[in-house]
């Protein structure tokens, strides 16, 4: 029963210290030094005035420190008077004094709490928009969708309909699978999930043939159902028929069916560029100069108004949305532009080293007009043609491809 006692007793006891410290913070409260021969004086006097010193302790027989409440530091003037003792102010604490600190800087605290209701405000509308998981869809196609539903920077957060947004998008387009809508702050953020394409049907019922749709000559057939009409190493143009859709049987006659089959063909796909061996190039001379602009919304403030100072440079541009927090942006923008200068000069190219610059190039290009294309790469081949130091390359694929395409 004593220790449960003892317990009440100091948790009642320090919540009372809580509590005295709050409503000294909130009233305000003085940290003085009082120095003087009749200390003990100075102390009997203020209590018997009912002023009250938190934290009396001496650090000599003439010197105590204390803390007093901000309406009684009055009376302890007199007091000090009359019993010849000094009072030194060491720090003044609580919100009395805080306001009073401030209340000369109204230009300040007016322009602090304007600040405050302007970030208020625009942490009510959208400001970003993130898109992730597209892999073949241009980002600008969803982007341009969804400002045409709501979805767009300067919209009100709480206006936008996530729900019926993600059916609209679902309906407008076949090649999204899934779409999620997340508000976070200023940010929307929109998930996707591409569709994969499904495979034709093949309606087996319907009687067709299988003609040529490319120049080329047969390297394979390989026939499923239909009659071929071409072997390997026929020589075939567009429109030729390749596989007939009709069996014959010899009891059962001329019987029509939906032509099937695989076949491919060795078609030469070519690229070709020239470059002279002697080129004028740009050179990095290692000199920058960077300019900041700052976007709030559609206002421009430019700090750099004057042209560069260099006669030929590479522009970088570096664009950083500002944000309070993690997904709270604002409708402000930081350009960095970043000017590098280069100085321009020429170049000799060995034979071999244009020839490995061009191949290269020509490669990449051709490699890009074909992949869509189902093949099979067999041979590469250069030809070369220097005539008054400019070289002409051209790029020969020969390429193993399917063929063929389905004619009622």
């Amino acid at each position: 029963m004593c220790v449960r006692k003892n317990r009440k007793h100091r948790i009642r006891g320090e919540v009372s210290v809580i509590i005295k410290w709050l409503y000294m913070y909130i009233f305000g409260y003085v940290s003085i030094t009082v120095e003087g021969l009749f200390i003990e004086r100075f102390i009997n006097i203020c209590i018997s005035k009912s002023v009250v010193l938190l934290d009396l302790h001496r650090e000599k027989s003439t010197i105590v420190k204390t803390k007093i409440i901000k309406s009684d530091f009055k009376k302890l003037k007199k007091i000090a008077r009359q019993t010849k003792c000094r009072v030194y102010i060491n720090k003044k604490t609580g919100i009395p004094f805080l306001l009073n600190k401030y209340r000369k800087r109204k230009v300040f605290v007016i322009a602090v709490f304007i600040i405050a209701i302007i970030l208020f405000i625009i942490t009510r509308f959208i400001w970003n928009i993130e898109i992730s998981g597209l892999e073949k869809i241009p980002e600008h196609e969803i982007l341009y969708s969804v400002n045409n539903m709501g979805i767009a920077e300067g919209k009100l957060r709480y206006e936008i309909d996530k729900e019926k947004i993600i059916n609209q998008l679902r309906l407008e387009r076949d090649d999204l699978a899934w779409v999620g809508i997340d508000v976070r702050g200023t940010n929307v953020v929109i998930s996707l999930v591409e569709a994969i394409k499904k495979p034709e049907i093949v309606d087996i019922s319907e009687v067709c043939n299988i003609v040529s749709n490319k120049d080329a000559v047969i390297s394979k057939i390989v026939v499923q159902n239909g009659t071929a009409r071409v072997k390997a190493g026929d020589n075939i143009k567009v429109g030729d028929m390749l596989v007939e859709g009709v069996l014959e049987g010899q009891y059962t006659g001329a019987r029509y069916v939906h032509a099937q089959a695989d076949i491919y063909a060795n078609i030469y796909y070519e690229k070709e560029g020239k470059e002279s061996l002697v080129q004028e190039i740009e050179v990095k001379t290692g000199n920058e100069e960077k300019k900041i602009e700052i976007y709030i919304k559609n206002f421009k403030i430019n700090f750099n108004k004057g042209v560069s100072k260099f006669e030929n440079y590479d522009t970088i541009r570096t664009t950083k949305k500002l944000k309070l927090f993690s997904n709270y942006y604002i409708p402000v923008e930081i350009v960095q532009i970043t000017n590098i200068e280069t100085n321009k000069e020429y170049k000799k190219y060995t034979e071999n080293e244009l020839k490995e610059k061009l191949a290269r190039r020509l490669e990449e290009e051709l490699d890009k007009e074909i992949a869509d294309i189902v093949y099979e790469k067999i041979n590469k081949e250069l030809v070369l043609e220097n005539i008054d130091d400019v070289m002409n390359v051209k790029l020969v694929y020969e390429i193993q491809e399917k063929i063929g395409i389905k004619q009622k």
